[in-house]
């Protein structure tokens, strides 16, 4: 674990990363981890566990360890003292958007707004947004992954997608599932009656 994650406080710039909890191939920095080396461990600052990319490490390179962020959301784990957590915030009415967010010691640093609808197995994904001192980190990429897990095998769009250089690189990095529709909503009839509009 690097000293630069410990003890690292919210809007600073630590250079903490993080990362679904899940298998990954390759580190931030693209090294294949099986012949790079990979070292897992926990950070007690925030009571989350962390991962290394031996080879970055060595090489002193930025992003070389980051948290392993689980995506259940905190009510769907067992009680933890995890200070990085995702926070459900359901919608008013059934297909309407909610939020997703991450928290870090109780202050939100990114979040997304998230339509689902179980009956049409369909998902709409929102604007992402990070609190400026952590984008680039992978935070955002949690985020994403953490919608998508809510619905498996949904058919998925997103709302209107900036066309910056940062927003179309963001995008191009996600792991979106097959036919997803990008800055192309596919509001189901429930979703479009839980919005208000005209079905």
């Amino acid at each position: 674990m690097t000293a630069g994650l410990v003890g690292c406080s919210p809007g600073s710039d630590s250079g903490l990363s993080a990362r679904p909890a899940v298998h990954h191939g390759h580190c931030f920095n693209g090294h294949d981890l099986d012949i790079a080396g990979r070292t897992m461990s926990y950070d007690h600052s925030v009571y989350v566990p962390t991962s290394s990319c031996n080879l970055c490490q060595a090489l002193g390179l930025p992003r070389s360890t980051w948290f392993e962020i689980d995506l259940r959301f905190v009510h769907e784990t067992p009680p933890t003292d995890a200070e990085l957590v995702l926070i459900a915030r359901p919608p008013t009415a059934r297909a309407g958007v909610g939020q997703v967010d991450l928290q870090l010691r109780s202050q939100r640093i990114g979040g997304l707004d998230l339509w689902l609808c179980g009956i049409d197995r369909r998902g709409v994904i929102g604007p992402v947004g990070v609190d400026a001192s952590y984008r680039r980190r992978g935070f955002g990429t949690v985020l994403v992954a953490a919608a998508l897990a809510r619905g498996a095998g949904y058919r998925w769009s997103t709302t209107a997608i900036s066309e910056s250089a940062s927003a179309r690189a963001f995008c191009a990095a996600q792991y979106w599932p097959d036919g997803v529709h990008l800055s192309r909503p596919h509001y189901c009839s429930h979703m479009k009656f839980a919005n208000g509009d005209e079905v």
